[in-house]
């Protein structure tokens, strides 16, 4: 049982890791609410759990705060672009999902039925994208239509990664829809560790690209 309780036990670690993403979602989150500073937000976020990801010395608050502060002003230009995109997306399959006693006959079903399909295909494209994008504004200095090429790169270069980085993302989507009667433990997971818990694993998943492109460019322990 004392071995347990040691600083170095792998229980200790555990359990420092997980009070940290409960730190790092809360912070996330609020982050989030005036929706404006999302994306800074969950730059600071993928950024703190990059390095935990990494074993490096993470001061949780300290360096979220940095990251939020120093992205706040630049991740407005890929943000807002992108949000506005997520927002049309989500209200396009709305209006043309409608409701099951609703769809048009015919051709007209078979066309919003497409058009439905070429949506969603544009969101996990986008969703894709943003998966590379966060820890790339969060690592490396770029302008954001750089960003936003190189994450386009990864996202289909690195198909296999970027799925699973998908897969976690829609996962708490997902699982609701599939079984109802979870929706309110995952509501509760996401307010109290999702979200940090989430990037915590797709940094686990990105790590060897992200660390692969830090030493090309020459990034100082990386």
């Amino acid at each position: 049982m004392a071995g347990l309780l040691r600083f170095d036990s792998p229980f200790h670690r555990a359990w420092s890791a997980a009070a940290d993403l409960v730190v790092i979602n809360g912070l996330t989150l609020l982050g989030c609410l005036p929706v404006v500073t999302a994306g800074s937000a969950l730059v600071a976020c993928h950024r703190v759990t990059m390095e935990m990801a990494r074993e490096e010395d993470v001061y949780t608050v300290r360096s979220w705060w940095r990251s939020f502060r120093v992205n706040l002003r630049g991740s407005l230009a890929w943000w807002l672009p992108m949000l506005s995109l997520i927002v049309l997306a989500a209200v396009e399959l709305v209006v043309l999902g409608g409701r099951p006693g609703a769809a048009p006959p015919g051709s007209a079903s078979r066309l919003a039925s497409g058009v439905s399909g070429l949506v969603l295909a544009a969101t996990l494209v986008l969703a894709g994208v943003a998966a590379w994008l966060l820890p790339l504004v969060a690592f490396f200095d770029n302008t954001a239509s750089g960003h936003l090429g190189n994450a386009l790169r990864l996202a289909v270069g690195a198909l296999g990664r970027t799925s699973l980085c998908l897969v976690i993302t829609a996962a708490p989507i997902a699982l609701p829809l599939a079984l109802p009667r979870t929706l309110p433990a995952v509501a509760w997971f996401m307010v109290i560790i999702g979200v940090g818990f989430q990037a915590y694993l797709i940094a686990l998943v990105q790590r060897g690209v992200i660390d692969r492109l830090r030493r090309a460019a020459g990034t100082p322990d990386a």
